[in-house]
């Protein structure tokens, strides 16, 4: 499964406190990548889920799009579901959060397993590989200006 080809990530989130809410808010915005070939959007939906769409452009044509989110489930988890373009989608559970940093992982999944976003300041790092960090791919993006 192709996730995101510029920028894995930024799901959409449903958070359940306010204290989880703004910790994850730091996601929200618009990213770029720096060569331009992919754009990510993110905003709080009003169940304080994060809906994300990513596109990434090919000879100035959207080459590949998937529509994310982030919700809560009943039991307390973060989901990250990503609905890749042309593919099936499927759900990462949050293992790890911080203030500026997230981490889904889905050890079912084929590739890939696990899904990493960092942020520093107005630039976005988003990491797609197997458990353990084998086979990555990073994107890096920066905010719209």
């Amino acid at each position: 499964m192709k996730i995101l080809a510029g920028l894995t990530l930024i799901p959409a989130l449903a958070v359940g406190s306010d204290h989880d809410s703004k910790q994850l808010r730091w996601l929200a915005g618009c990213w770029i990548s720096t060569d331009k070939s992919a754009q990510e959007v993110w905003v709080v939906d009003s169940d304080r889920s994060l809906i994300g769409f990513d596109v990434v452009f090919s000879n100035n044509q959207v080459g590949f799009y998937e529509v994310l989110s982030i919700k809560r489930k009943e039991d307390g988890s973060l989901v990250y579901t990503p609905h890749p373009s042309g593919q099936p989608s499927a759900s990462f559970v949050a293992t790890e959060v911080a203030e500026n940093g997230v981490v889904f992982t889905n050890p079912d999944h084929d590739y890939p397993q696990e899904i990493k976003y960092a942020r520093e300041g107005n630039h976005l790092n988003a990491t797609i590989s197997l458990l353990e960090g084998a086979r990555p791919n990073s994107f890096d993006k920066v905010a719209c200006d």
